[in-house]
């Protein structure tokens, strides 16, 4: 149920506004003059259920999520459920990952609203059988002041809503280098630093998308250089543990300086990257219209994956 239920749902944070209607921020900025569209970074704020186990209103245990909407792109990464998830140990069997990594929710797609409808088509995803868009969803979409509520079905035939809030991504507060990275990008080649996947990846590059913001970001990926097969009925903790593991979906804010990339995740299909702790540093270079991305990984083997920026 979580994994059909993942596929369903949406997210990110918002700043409060001034109780004192006198104070210069409550004459400066009404709701009103916020305009409703999606575009920006959001949270989930409060989830309502009508039917199964987890029915009623939930607040206070919802789950780390984000989403990010472009102006036709969208990415998000969310943990389901109302419960954390419990950390990894620091060598997981196949089956420890795929409970830890099945009430988890990661995409990147396109998205379109129209008649009070909003329609996501995932283009990279979790769920091997739901990639390259041919598994569109929809929800009913309403606006409540600043937030926005969507409406689903679940899998069990009740309903789910979802009340998302803005989340503060003012682009005054980042660097030159940050809005620059701003938009979505598409993973486009890789190069391999050593190891049996050694040498220059292109063809067989994987799907995958990160979304900036000036301050936020989502990225989600297929990890490996072969399509993955689809998951079938046998959905044992060692098979979704094994295909999930090809897959890396994480989401939380960012900082560019002199080059320089560090992500701190906020969201993470991996429980154990969900600790405030910022990832490693990464190396940016420009070159023209694309980007690279240039780590090393725990060996000190160095790889380097160069982006292309997505038409939005």
């Amino acid at each position: 149920m979580f994994r059909k239920m993942i596929c369903s749902v949406c997210l990110l944070g918002l700043p409060l506004a001034a109780c004192d209607a006198g104070s210069p921020i409550a004459e400066s900025i009404t709701v009103a003059e916020v305009p409703q569209v999606l575009e920006g970074v959001w949270q989930r704020a409060e989830i309502v259920l009508d039917t199964g186990p987890d029915a009623g209103t939930h607040l206070i245990d919802v789950q780390p999520s984000i989403y990010i909407f472009a102006k036709t792109h969208y990415g998000v990464s969310a943990v389901e459920g109302f419960v954390p998830r419990p950390y990894l140990g620091e060598d997981p069997t196949v089956a420890e990952q795929g409970r830890a990594f099945t009430p988890f929710s990661g995409e990147s797609g396109t998205y379109a609203v129209s008649n009070g409808k909003l329609t996501l088509t995932p283009l990279v995803t979790k769920d091997p059988g739901e990639m390259g868009g041919v598994a569109a969803r929809e929800f009913d979409l309403a606006w409540d002041g600043i937030d926005v509520w969507l409406t689903s079905k679940t899998s069990n035939g009740g309903t789910a809503k979802i009340r998302l809030t803005r989340v503060d991504d003012d682009a005054r507060l980042a660097t030159a280098g940050a809005q620059k990275l701003a938009g979505v990008w598409r993973r486009a080649e890789m190069i391999v630093g050593a190891g049996p996947d050694a040498g220059r990846h292109v063809d067989d590059a994987q799907p995958g998308f990160y979304l900036f913001t000036p301050r936020s970001f989502v990225g989600n990926y297929v990890s490996v250089f072969a399509p993955r097969p689809p998951l079938g009925k046998a959905l044992t903790d060692e098979v979704m543990g094994e295909n999930y593991n090809a897959f890396v979906s994480f989401a939380g804010t960012f900082t560019l300086r002199e080059d320089v990339l560090v992500l701190a995740a906020v969201v993470s299909q991996n429980p154990n990257t969900m600790r405030g702790r910022p990832f490693q540093s990464i190396d940016v270079q420009w070159e023209g219209e694309d980007v690279w991305f240039i780590y090393k990984n725990a060996e000190g083997v160095e790889n380097r994956t160069r982006l292309v920026r997505v038409p939005d």
